[in-house]
């Protein structure tokens, strides 16, 4: 049996799907793998190094043909679909191929009809956007956690016996990767990590985030990191970046447009205080339960939908002259919300993330060898 674990979307999907292919491969199975770009590849070598002993084959897609025209002439930085075309030779070789993300779904009927696509979510929260239609063309996908399960139930996005709860398989690999990280700063002060969505829409940037960084800037109390979810920033202009990345103070605040330490963890483990809109990373910091603060940027009337569940696990700011008093009484504050933050990550990824990544592995070896058996019977 060949399987593919196929990463042609964010580099950071790396994270959320590799480990199991590595426990496959702890398990005797062989495993292939195939990415986007160089950006994949670094994110793949952090995970080998995290698991001795996994060396899958790799291969780098889009090197030729019209997904490499695309980006020569800079009109995509990842052409996606026309990158899935032109590797159809070589995607119809295996039995199975896993991935993070639901372009790929496109080509469904282009596989052969032994090949199983298999779906590995990149997150855990609470909005709407965990109900894609697409997820029906999907043979199995694996579900961080019961509060999941029941939504994508409840829309007929997956069914009985095609997809599994396995935890959120990203915290499964972090202690792996943070046994020997420095701190975010060497002073001593509390840290507070800013983290806004990239949907215009949603986020709390564009009306919130320059201010939040003077405000930070003109205090000694708090440390601040600024850490955009990576797409914020993706298509703006260089002066754009470089603009903001200017308003950074060395040993007070720092800012993140681009780099790993986006995807690593290193943010969501190291800050004291979570500073957010709607950004699921939320649920990544809480794997320590920690004070939250959230930005209402857009007066969202909240209460009771479900899409803003995470907004019950701390303060809601609707005016930013709030935030200074909010930051004050957020570690007093925080036992008002310790059990309910403890509980929402339960249902979200599970009760413990360790040993998701094995979890999923098995989930998917044991749904592969039933269909085989049922595809030899004739079932």
């Amino acid at each position: 049996m060949r399987i593919l674990f196929l990463f042609i979307g964010e580099p950071h999907h790396v994270f959320h799907a590799l480990p199991i292919a590595a426990e496959m491969a702890a398990a005797g199975q062989a495993i292939d793998v195939a990415v986007a770009s160089a950006d994949h590849l670094r994110m793949v070598e952090q995970v080998a190094l995290a698991y001795p002993g996994f060396s899958p084959c790799i291969t780098l897609l889009g090197q030729k043909g019209l997904p490499r025209w695309l980006r020569d002439k800079g009109l995509f930085r990842n052409p996606r679909l026309p990158m899935l075309l032109d590797a159809l030779p070589f995607l119809r070789q295996f039995d199975a191929i896993v991935v993070p993300e639901r372009t790929t779904t496109a080509i469904r009927h282009f596989l052969p009809r032994r090949t199983r696509l298999i779906f590995t979510p990149h997150g855990a929260g609470d909005r709407a956007i965990m109900l894609d239609p697409r997820d029906r063309h999907f043979d199995f996908v694996l579900v961080a956690g019961t509060k999941s399960e029941q939504r994508l139930l409840d829309a007929g996005t997956i069914r009985p016996g095609h997809y599994a709860v396995n935890g959120y398989v990203k915290l499964d690999l972090m202690p792996r990767l943070q046994a020997a990280r420095e701190p975010l700063f060497d002073n001593g002060r509390t840290t507070v990590l800013y983290s806004p969505h990239f949907k215009r829409e949603l986020s709390s940037w564009d009306r919130f985030g320059r201010d939040i960084i003077a405000w930070f800037a003109g205090q000694d109390r708090y440390n601040l990191v600024v850490a955009p979810h990576v797409r914020l920033f993706a298509e703006a202009s260089d002066a754009e970046r470089a603009a903001v990345a200017k308003l950074a103070v060395p040993g007070k605040i720092l800012i993140d447009l681009a780099s790993d330490r986006l995807f690593d963890m290193s943010y969501t483990s190291g800050a004291d205080i979570y500073l957010g809109d709607v950004s699921s990373q939320v649920y990544e910091f809480l794997a320590t339960p920690r004070p939250c603060l959230f930005l209402n940027a857009h007066g969202v009337d909240w209460a009771g939908d479900p899409d803003y569940l995470f907004w019950t696990l701390g303060d809601v700011i609707d005016d930013l002259a709030e935030l200074p008093h909010a930051l004050e009484q957020a570690p007093s504050r925080h036992p008002l919300y310790a059990d309910a933050q403890r509980e929402r990550l339960a249902e979200s990824i599970g009760s413990d993330p360790a040993g998701a990544a094995r979890r999923g592995a098995e989930a998917i070896l044991g749904f592969l060898a039933k269909n085989a058996g049922q595809d030899k019977s004739g079932g």
